[in-house]
């Protein structure tokens, strides 16, 4: 880079200004990690009270999100456009939100970690014969190898 590209670099007063916005919008994402923060324990004790979560709270928690994310382009300069409070509030993208299924709704199943570990091992092994162009997994025991002398391949084999 040549000086007077760094001269005008520097006394770009864009480049000044948004340093300002930068400042501003890194304070608003201070402000709004605490909101989310409240919106998350208020979800939660409505959940604990009610049985079910507030859709209003699930609907600001969403557009919460999304300035987030618009805020943190701005300032990792992935965007130009500047958001709240200099564009509008965002909408919530997902409008009927009867679709999520709340803490009661959720259906699980307890598994114990020695279980999960033989399961993961069988799906791992038919992952293998499938990918070796076998249609069925290798057995778990690993046949014994023989080694056989000069003298043994003289001798019939018994197979019983």
């Amino acid at each position: 880079m040549k000086n007077d590209d760094l001269k005008r670099n520097l006394t770009s007063g864009n480049q000044w200004v948004r340093l300002i916005y930068m400042v501003l919008f890194a304070v608003c994402l201070q402000v709004a990690a605490w909101l989310l923060m409240a919106v998350v324990i208020l979800q939660f004790l409505f959940s604990i009270i009610s049985g079910k979560s507030n859709d209003n709270l699930r609907r600001f928690g969403d557009q919460l999100a999304s300035y987030v994310y618009q805020a943190i382009q701005f300032l990792i300069y992935n965007s130009d456009e500047k958001p709240f409070p200099f564009a509008e509030w965002p909408e919530s993208e997902v409008e009927d939100l009867s679709g999520y299924e709340g803490a009661e709704d959720v259906s699980a199943e307890v598994v114990s970690t020695e279980v999960k570990r033989e399961k993961d091992k069988t799906e791992d092994e038919a992952e293998d014969a499938i990918i070796l162009g076998s249609s069925e997994p290798e057995s778990s025991e690993k046949p014994e190898l023989v080694e056989e002398s000069a003298d043994d391949a003289d001798k019939p084999v018994d197979k019983n």
